[in-house]
């Protein structure tokens, strides 16, 4: 490992982002960003939905680095709209939209200049009972689309993993089709290892931040369907 050359990940103690952790680290000093400690060396513990304590816990730690992944991130509760609270949605905005913008601007002061966000399926279609997971994807990929077109010398890229085996994945697949009839993908469709995913990141990312495409789908790489 290059100690000299630092990289963020947020969300590195857990599910995809933890795989992102053992992929990266075989060539960077991985920075973790989340409410618990990761394999690495560095850890920035806050609770993204208690933005003073992360735009705190930013200020102490100035430390430079090449690259941000923004993986962390909540689902929130599921429900029918109509039946989600407002409060509910307030922090899954917090955690998903707004926590990442305080890192990204203070990723740029750090000099940071290569981006990556963690996008779904989600971020661009509505699923049944989703309202918190739907509106804050769909607005954190709006946000980095914005960020590329407000500051063009910097590289922001969305990436799409698919299903995979994780945690969140276990809890969606608890849901009660006949009441969230969108869930049946979910039993029908197999997931997949997100060290897969991960590891083709890793292989890719210089080729993605060369490419001229915002967004990119991992299921259409032919190494995914090796």
């Amino acid at each position: 490992m290059n100690n000299n050359r630092s990289i963020v990940i947020t969300g590195a103690s857990s599910g995809l982002g933890e795989f992102l952790y053992k992929s990266f680290s075989e060539s960077y000093h991985v920075i973790n960003i989340s409410r618990t400690k990761s394999a690495s060396e560095t850890n920035i513990v806050t609770n993204f939905y208690d933005l003073s304590d992360l735009k705190q816990k930013l200020k102490m730690n100035k430390v430079k680095h090449e690259l941000c992944i923004l993986n962390a991130g909540t689902m929130g509760s599921i429900g029918k709209a109509d039946q989600v609270g407002d409060d509910e949605l307030l922090k899954a905005l917090k955690i998903n939209v707004i926590a990442n913008k305080i890192i990204i601007d203070w990723s740029i002061l750090n000099g940071c200049k290569y981006f990556i966000g963690i996008s779904s399926g989600a971020a661009t279609k509505n699923y049944d009972g989703w309202l918190n997971y739907c509106v804050t994807k769909s607005a954190f990929r709006s946000m980095l689309l914005q960020y590329q077109k407000d500051l063009p010398k910097l590289n922001f890229k969305l990436i799409s993993p698919g299903i995979l085996s994780t945690g969140m994945n276990k809890k969606i697949r608890t849901l009660d089709v006949s009441v969230f009839p969108d869930m049946n993908k979910f039993h029908q469709k197999p997931a997949t290892d997100p060290q897969k995913a991960s590891d083709l990141i890793y292989q890719k990312y210089r080729d993605y931040f060369r490419s001229g495409e915002s967004e990119i789908d991992l299921r259409n790489e032919m190494e995914w369907r090796d």
